[in-house]
């Protein structure tokens, strides 16, 4: 990776550099990042065909808003992120939205526990222009009552038709069971968040603005055809005099104790009952065991060919579909879930089946030939979500939010090929146990 400050590029550097294209193209992906400061911003510029467009990918952090809002109003966050789409104080969301058709460009803002992710596209000539709508909607808002008024009953809607989907309800639950309250991974009972959203107000966005929002700690990624030192004066000067932001919290609340437990949440007419079973995990992306207990998790419950589809679904018909994964790993610790759904007459049957897959695999650990398996496919999902601009923008802004060096993105084929059945065993046993784990059920259940 090249840390540079641009001031001390001159035109005859650049093109010389021009010349070691040839070169660099064999590079490694960190050796091609361009990395500058924008004033408070850290700049990431990475070359990429075609060079006629540019993807952006950028996280503003909202430091310790997820915590704080879960203590008076949880709503807040999230409205206002809605309301950035929503028009400015120098123009309407009917004029954005014109000028980004006009380019047939993108720009979306979407906010996330702990952060605001920003993610963009448009043609490299267009890119200026980008830059400063992207600064215009994070840096003047207009927030007016009836776009609040707007979002407020958009949000109050996903809210009530989350509440109706058993998976959802079941994975919330379960989130609830493992977590804090104050964790970023904990949702907010429903309840709540609707008297939340009821109860926010104009005050309440443009104070949670004024506190949360500003430059310090962004990071945005260029994925394409940018020039690194002309897009460094651009972001430079479409920030210039907006001060505030802080950094990405990534120390939680202590982790609950886990412990076994069972829950039902019964809902009227559904035709399957949703199944999640799981724990919080002392471990976070960033750790050294995240790999090795990934490629374990893949042989359990990743795709048809994982344990659990092979017994659950494909030998004893119980379900039509169940996987088991991570979630929640970037900023701190996530946790361990399986997720599936059964037939109310199947539903004692498919957890015993699920159970016994779980703990056979956590007792017996994996072989060496599901390892050999799996290395190929871990391998290939990595290099086709880096094909394109925007999937790699996504990864190397990724990448910086879970607090991983960049040369990681290079170094994966060989650490995967090197992972050990004995370390992929051990990682299993470490951090999980299906004995401690919580079961959530949603759905309607039979009569017995």
């Amino acid at each position: 990776m090249m840390r540079v400050r641009f001031n001390w590029l001159h035109p005859w550097v650049l093109a010389l550099a021009m010349l070691w294209l040839p070169v660099a193209a064999q590079a490694g992906i960190a050796d091609r990042v361009v990395r500058a400061q924008a004033g408070s911003i850290d700049l990431l510029v990475y070359p990429m065909a075609p060079q006629e467009m540019v993807s952006v990918a950028a996280v503003m952090p909202l430091g310790d808003a997820d915590a704080a809002s879960k203590a008076t109003n949880p709503a807040v966050p999230l409205l206002t992120g809605m309301l950035l789409e929503a028009g400015t104080t120098r123009r309407d969301k009917v004029a954005i939205s014109t000028l980004l058709d006009s380019l047939g460009a993108q720009l979306s803002f979407q906010t996330a526990a702990g952060y605001v992710g920003i993610y963009g596209k448009s043609l490299t000539r267009d890119l200026p222009t980008l830059i400063d709508l992207m600064a215009e909607q994070l840096r003047l808002p207009a927030f007016k009552a009836e776009e609040l008024a707007r979002a407020k009953t958009l949000l109050e809607a996903r809210v009530r038709q989350s509440g109706e989907v058993p998976g959802m309800r079941a994975r919330d639950a379960l989130s609830m069971a493992i977590y804090p309250e104050a964790h970023v991974n904990a949702p907010v009972p429903r309840e709540r968040m609707l008297q939340a959203i009821a109860a926010a107000t104009p005050e309440d966005i443009k104070a949670f603005h004024r506190a949360y929002y500003g430059p310090a700690h962004m990071t945005v990624v260029v994925v394409g055809g940018a020039d690194p030192r002309g897009l460094q004066a651009k972001l430079t000067e479409a920030f210039a005099g907006w001060s505030g932001g802080k950094a990405l919290v990534r120390q939680g609340p202590a982790r609950k104790a886990s412990r076994p437990d069972t829950q039902r949440i019964a809902m009227k007419d559904k035709a399957s009952i949703s199944v999640a079973l799981g724990q919080a995990i002392d471990l976070r992306a960033s750790d050294v065991d995240y790999l090795p207990l990934s490629a374990g998790i893949a042989v359990l419950g990743s795709g048809f060919t994982g344990r659990l589809m092979a017994t659950v679904r494909d030998r004893e018909g119980l379900t039509y579909g169940i996987g088991a994964g991570l979630s929640g790993l970037s900023l701190m610790e996530g946790g361990f879930v399986v997720n599936t759904n059964f037939a109310p007459a199947l539903l004692d049957k498919g957890i015993a089946s699920t159970r016994r897959v779980l703990d056979a695999w956590w007792k017996q650990g994996i072989t060496q030939a599901e390892l050999d398996a799996r290395k190929d496919g871990m391998i290939g999902r990595r290099q086709v979500a880096m094909e394109t601009t925007g999937q790699m923008a996504a990864m190397l802004a990724q990448t910086v939010l879970q607090d991983q060096p960049l040369s990681d993105l290079d170094t994966y084929p060989e650490r995967v090929r090197a992972l050990t059945v004995e370390q992929v065993n051990t990682a299993i046993r470490k951090y999980l146990n299906p004995g401690k784990m919580t079961l959530v059920q949603a759905g309607t259940f039979a009569e017995r």
